[in-house]
């Protein structure tokens, strides 16, 4: 773009800023104005990036080089008063991260784009301890100019050699457990936390425990009251705002609801780590939480007026979408361009491929993410993905290939999704991001161990019961079974008739005795000990080898590529994809493979069969069922012993 149409396109933007401030709440007497620009949830997407709108249309989002435009043009026209802050999860999503520990890519970017506070999320840990001290110590040694960063309930172990270096690299960048910033002449105290789901989803970091979040924010927030005699408060929170359904008739209030009921000194939640996009800002007492969604599609900015001994009042609020018609800025674009040349040659190159190679096409929309989590469902992109494990491990193992009967993914674990049109090595990284192998390269590996026909039986449970239940990110993606359900039936019995793929392609009924070959990634078999926790052993799950010996440690199971030529290769999940839609015929002729139709919805793999007929909730039950059953008769004969007994006293009572 010439510099005449940047500056005019700025001076645009500034003019409309100015009508919306002009049209605001007015300014009261004593009132300070504040303009707070927030993102959260960036997981290093610092291209643009497509997504398919309500109307099914396909339009471009994000981009650290337009999100930098405005953040300079919002810091032109409100000069002092603005502040630039995130609320965690700024790494971990596309092929930028993969130089995380080396680069320091997305601290020294936001560091150049202004941000002058970020917080830890549960997915800057995710390459471990040790690499997230590595890139902390990074980012030190490259720039100074770098956003600040408060975590507030992380409680570090530097007693051993991961938390001592993690500890090191707290104090010399330095992360805090809150910081003071003055804007317009108010003093500003601001704090972290990691929510108690996304600690829950950090199964791999050693070293580090989580303080309470609520316990710990009444703890700063009592600093910040009391000793530092701030002004006002925010939170950085990476922990939530959705409400997750329970049932039909009730809902679980999210976390940082919670958090504000609970620590009402809170002036200002950012609510980081559920990728809500808040229209309005939830009001919780006299705390304002606000969230902007995911991958930078936003800019949040709320204007607040702060006067002493009074609430602070929301002036006004935008999530300003960045959108392709945004001007980029020139020196994040070189920025990008050089992280860009760094994943190709460090990183890439270990698979002979390119950050925008073609891999494969689409001539459909595939299911979003946004849509999965909204009605939890099997989707023909789930079919695609559990279907390319089998591929991949079949093709990993040659002539000493073994069955898998089961390959699962859960869709907390799926990132994107494919739209129509061609299909890139980075679009493919995409939607399998997530992760680090045991060999320290970016990429969840994939496992394979064995289970009897009942531990398989207790892993579909997780789709029928505790998805629904307790954690909607545990809905499964499978391969290989056919299953269906009954919601109605005992919570952890659910399950009904499963039939499992043998090896020549036939289904036959599931064997409880029989050992079955099971297909996941690393995180999702290291979630297995959570599965029984959460259930308190009602469903417990133990890996094992071909031999049926339990597999003390799962990375025993993890498959390699070219084992045959000696290479110690882990067999990323996302190279598994990769290789699958490379497998697909060239149905149109123009070189480039094509998905399958099979893919553009479900197939029926399993299917949820609502009854409440007694012989379909209690027909073929468990020892669950029967436990509850026998525990309900005890209750009920106690119950009717306990009323006979009391009439037997009235009665004496009132003939006295």
């Amino acid at each position: 773009m010439k510099p005449v149409k940047h500056i005019s396109v700025l001076f645009l933007s500034l003019f409309f800023v100015f009508l919306s401030g002009v049209s605001c709440v007015a300014q009261g007497p004593g009132s300070r104005e504040l303009v707070i620009l927030f993102t959260h949830d960036l997981h290093s997407y610092f291209l643009p990036h497509r997504i398919l709108t309500q109307d099914n249309q396909i339009e471009e989002a994000g981009g650290f080089a337009k999100l930098a435009y405005i953040i300079k043009e919002q810091r032109m026209y409100h000069g002092n008063k603005s502040l630039r802050i995130d609320a965690g999860d700024f790494s971990m999503g596309t092929l930028f991260h993969t130089s995380f520990a080396t680069e320091a890519s997305e601290l020294l970017l936001m560091g150049k784009m202004g941000y002058d506070l970020t917080t830890l999320g549960n997915h800057d840990f995710d390459f471990h301890t040790d690499g997230l001290a590595k890139m902390l110590q990074t980012a030190k040694s490259k720039t100074n100019q770098l956003p600040g960063i408060v975590a507030s309930n992380i409680i570090v172990d530097a007693k051993t050699k991961d938390g001592a270096a993690l500890q090191q690299a707290f104090n010399d960048y330095p992360a805090t457990q809150y910081k003071i910033l003055e804007r317009n002449k108010v003093r500003i105290g601001i704090f972290g936390i990691i929510g108690k789901d996304a600690a829950e989803n950090t199964p791999f970091v050693k070293s580090v425990k989580y303080a309470d979040p609520v316990s710990a924010s009444k703890r700063v927030v009592n600093i910040l009251r009391k000793k530092e005699k701030v002004d006002l408060i925010i939170c950085l929170s990476h922990s939530g705002t959705y409400r997750a359904k329970v049932n039909k008739k009730e809902s679980k209030v999210s976390e940082d609801e919670l958090l504000a009921k609970k620590v009402p000194e809170i002036d200002i939640i950012i609510s980081g780590h559920t990728h809500t996009v808040l229209s309005q800002p939830i009001k919780a007492g006299k705390t304002i939480i606000v969230s902007a969604g995911k991958y930078g599609e936003y800019l949040g900015i709320l204007r607040v007026y702060h006067a002493k001994g009074k609430p602070v009042r929301v002036a006004s609020y935008d999530l300003r979408k960045v959108t392709a018609g945004i001007p980029n800025d020139p020196i994040i674009v070189e920025e990008i361009d050089h992280y860009k040349d760094i994943v190709n040659r460090k990183f890439l190159s270990l698979y002979n491929l390119s950050f925008d190679k073609v891999i494969a096409e689409s001539a459909f929309n595939m299911e979003t993410i946004n849509s999965a989590y909204e009605n939890p469902r099997e989707m023909g992109l789930g079919n695609l993905i559990a279907d390319s494990y089998r591929y991949a491990v079949k093709k990993a193992e040659g002539k000493d290939y073994e069955h898998v009967h089961l390959a699962m993914e859960p869709l907390g674990l799926i990132r994107d999704s494919f739209l129509k049109g061609k299909i890139s090595t980075a679009d493919i990284f995409q939607v399998l991001s997530l992760g680090v192998g045991k060999d320290g390269v970016a990429g969840y590996p994939l496992l394979a161990f064995y289970v009897t026909g009942k531990e398989l039986k207790d892993i579909l449970e997780v789709e029928a019961s505790i998805a629904p239940a307790i954690k909607i990110g545990a809905h499964l993606q499978v391969s290989g079974v056919k299953f269906t359900f009954n919601p109605h039936r005992i919570l952890f019995d659910r399950v009904k008739q499963i039939f499992v793929q043998n090896e020549k392609g036939d289904y036959e009924p599931l064997d409880y005795n029989k050992l079955y070959r099971v297909c996941s990634n690393l995180y999702a078999g290291g979630m297995i000990n959570y599965i029984s926790k959460v259930t308190y052993g009602l469903l417990s799950i133990k890996p094992k080898d071909r031999e049926g010996n339990r597999l003390e440690d799962l990375k025993q199971a993890t498959i390699y590529m070219d084992k045959s030529a000696g290479k110690q290769k882990e067999l990323k999940q996302w190279i598994a994809l990769l290789q699958y839609l490379r497998s697909f015929p060239d149905v149109n002729k123009n070189g480039i493979p094509d998905i399958p139709e099979k893919y553009r919805s479900p197939e029926g793999r399993y299917v949820s069969e609502p009854s409440k007929n007694l012989k379909d909730i209690f027909g073929g039950a468990n020892m669950i069922t029967y436990g509850v059953l026998i525990g309900g008769f005890i209750v009920l004969c106690i119950f009717i012993f306990l009323a006979w007994f009391a009439t037997v006293k009235i009665r004496k009572y009132t003939k006295k």
